[in-house]
């Protein structure tokens, strides 16, 4: 499936490549040059002697610009491979296509000019992260109080129990004793 992506991608930058996309632009533009400089009208009053056959002079006019136009795009295509252009463009293609990849939904922390909001937008993250570290430490000790609130409670209850039975048993001892002290000592 990924291959099927990498093919797609790369079909996409080879049908719509920054070269193919100036090859266009230059194609339209010579032809519109073509059409507007040297138009049949202009190209009749260079021929004077030709203003009489029409049909001729149209037909001159349409191969010249044609030869004009292809002469053009054989100069462009030199001179790109002189340059190296169509490398150097389908790398940008590439480099368009990384980035993109890159950048999805990933935000990108430009400087503002300003050291002090530069520092606390660096800093901002780090105190987050610990601020969230804190607040996790923070609950489970919150449990661990709670846990141990709750142990001291049950000893304070057993301790309450051992003491009402300790006040029982003096009780019944003292009782004991006040009837041991009422019988005459032998």
């Amino acid at each position: 499936m990924a291959e099927n992506d990498v093919n797609v991608e790369e079909k996409t930058l080879n049908d719509e490549s920054r070269l193919s996309l100036l090859n266009d632009a230059l194609d339209q533009a010579s032809h519109k040059v073509i059409n507007k400089i040297l138009s049949q009208k202009a190209f009749a009053e260079c021929l004077p002697f030709m203003k009489k056959k029409s049909d001729t002079l149209a037909l001159l006019h349409t191969i010249f610009g044609q030869k004009v136009q292809s002469k053009l795009k054989q100069e462009f295509d030199e001179l790109f491979s002189a340059l190296s252009l169509k490398e150097k463009l389908d790398f940008l293609d590439k480099i368009d296509v990384e980035q993109a990849e890159l950048s999805q939904g990933e935000t990108v922390w430009r400087p503002t000019g300003d050291p002090a909001k530069d520092m606390l937008a660096y800093d901002i993250p780090a105190l987050q992260l610990h601020k969230e570290e804190l607040l996790s430490s923070l609950k489970e000790l919150q449990a661990e109080n709670e846990r141990e609130k709750e142990k001291i409670l049950k000893v304070v209850e057993g301790i309450s129990e051992t003491e009402k039975l300790i006040e029982g048993l003096l009780i019944k001892n003292e009782k004991t004793l006040e009837v041991l002290s009422s019988f005459p000592s032998l």
